[in-house]
């Protein structure tokens, strides 16, 4: 999932600014997609004339950090009448920076983290988060949030944390050359049969019309990223199930053999880089960009748009689409859903005993949260100017479009010290990703797969809505088992005829144990797979 999202998020400021810029509203409004004022809740009918202060900590990607002297803080102090003191740490220092504070006991009233991991729910099991449950239906933007994302951050009952938003259906896609496609006279893969055809032809049969052999069919990085997953019966979400009729990780189910099968045998046939299992992600992805892949993994949202730009000037005829989820055996036909958050913030159980400083600390969380459609993201609508600093101080509009005037001018901005709550998208759709990129190219990608995803089913992961110790402590080393197998097996030091040796050392070091804590988790839960 980090590695879905981090590629994502890490995109050119341009884009990210366009991508999510939802932030608007006033202290004790809320303005929902159709810019209707809600009112919202307050503790007490003068809450705002009280000034409180409010301390935060939160992890960021952005560098770089936003400073403690920005001017976005200055208006964010006289918008809400606090003394705001916020605190960022990079997220790659965050996970050991965070432990140590929590150790000592001098927490913020503000707490974020990137995910529902073992520290969120040994914290939260501790005590050291306020329980939330009492508060959703005062504010518009948590109402908004499904019953499937607030599972994830619940224990016994009880919500612990803001979910931030991530569209659900916008991580990574196959993605294909259309154009080598029609080159070569192919139709669109629909199986692992035709997917084996094409991407051989991509490989032999020169779709570019260079007259050279320079291409692979399918672009694949160490780590198995992202492999050949053409739907949820493929991938490596809880999906499968046992001869027991337990739900089984992707990684040891028939699907993902079939898959392996798949990659082994373009290994095989020189569809795959030779060197594939020792490149590194980010290097693979540009080698696709730069014409010598023809299927790889992309997002419509938050994608690096200079991407796009320089595949299209090396190559005036590239098209680039994504394949539709191939029919599974069992009938079913879509892909697997993101977890549909990215973030979450918590507050210090602590401020139980001060309902203003709870409800100030929502009503801001709710004005950040709150939607803005993207013809609504300019000058003209006071609360997104606002929130992004104002125009030609902290954005400036480029053809119709909010972007960056320089890196200095982002600290003025009320909305970069949100600690990364964007906007709730009343759906996914409303997004409208294709006003996002200025470049036509990319336009017509994003403009074309959320076509095709609109009208796709997607399996929503039952294991994303629980939290098992077992799979959390032996998860990442039960990956890796099944990780160096499979390698060997693509590139042919292992027969796929062993995957029952793979599957039998899994389950003896300790992958028996977690599969069975999770479905006993999942039936006391009453979680089941499902598809939307």
């Amino acid at each position: 999932m980090k590695k879905i999202l981090t590629i994502g998020l890490t995109v050119s400021l341009a884009s990210s600014l366009a991508a999510c810029s939802s932030e608007t509203k006033k202290p004790e409004t809320s303005v929902a997609a159709t810019g209707t004022p809600v009112t919202t809740a307050s503790a007490t009918p003068n809450a705002a004339a009280k000034k409180i202060t409010i301390s935060t900590i939160f992890g960021t990607w952005s560098s770089p950090i936003p400073s403690a002297t920005g001017d976005g803080i200055r208006k964010i102090n006289e918008k809400f009448n606090v003394d705001y003191k916020p605190q960022f740490v990079p997220f790659g220092e965050y996970g050991s920076k965070l432990p140590v504070v929590m150790a000592a006991g001098d927490l913020p009233d503000v707490i974020g983290m990137e995910s529902a991991d073992a520290n969120f729910f040994k914290w939260a099991k501790q005590g050291a988060f306020l329980p939330l449950n009492d508060y959703i239906d005062k504010y518009p933007s948590l109402k908004l949030v499904p019953k499937s994302v607030w599972d994830a951050v619940s224990v016994d009952g009880k919500i612990y944390a803001i979910p931030q938003y991530f569209p659900s259906k916008y991580g990574k896609k196959p993605v294909i050359r259309k154009d080598w496609l029609d080159n070569l006279g192919l139709k669109m893969p629909t199986n692992y049969d035709e997917l084996k055809k094409v991407a051989i032809a991509f490989a032999k049969d020169d779709p570019d019309k260079n007259g050279k052999n320079d291409t692979y069919g399918l672009a694949l990085s160490k780590q198995m990223v992202y492999g050949a997953a053409m739907g949820a019966q493929w991938d490596v979400g809880w999906y499968n199930k046992n001869e027991q009729g337990q739900l089984i990780p992707g990684i040891i189910s028939d699907g993902f053999k079939e898959q392996t099968q798949l990659l082994a045998d373009l290994y095989k046939e020189g569809a795959l880089h030779k060197d594939w299992a020792v490149s590194n992600v980010n290097d693979v992805r540009k080698d696709f960009y730069a014409g010598k892949y023809g299927i790889w993994y992309e997002q419509p949202f938050g994608t690096v748009e200079d991407l796009f730009t320089s595949m299209k000037q090396l190559f005036p005829a590239a098209e680039v689409v994504t394949i539709p989820a191939f029919k599974q055996a069992d009938g079913g036909q879509g892909y697997t859903a993101l977890s549909g958050y990215y973030t979450l913030t918590m507050l210090n159980a602590k401020t139980k005993s001060d309902p203003d400083k709870i409800n100030r600390i929502l009503q801001m969380q709710d004005y950040f949260r709150t939607f803005i459609p993207i013809d609504n993201r300019n000058p003209q609508n006071a609360e997104f100017d606002w929130a992004f600093g104002g125009e030609n101080v902290g954005y400036k509009m480029v053809n119709g479009t909010p972007s960056v005037i320089d890196v200095a001018g982002l600290d003025k901005r009320p909305s970069r010290y949100s600690g990364g709550v964007t906007g709730w998208a009343p759906n996914d759709e409303a997004n409208e990703l294709g006003k996002t990129y200025s470049n036509a190219f990319t336009k017509a990608y994003a403009n074309s797969t959320v076509e095709l995803l609109k009208n796709t089913k997607f399996y929503l992961n039952p294991v994303d809505r629980i939290y098992s110790e077992l799979l959390a402590s032996k998860g990442a080393e039960l990956s890796l088992i099944t990780q160096e197998w499979q390698t060997k097996m693509i590139v042919g030091q292992e027969p796929i005829s062993n995957w029952g040796k793979m599957v039998d050392e899994y389950m003896k070091k300790g992958g028996k144990e977690v599969i069975d804590d999770v479905n006993k988790i999942l039936q006391t839960s009453g979680i089941k797979g499902e598809w939307k």
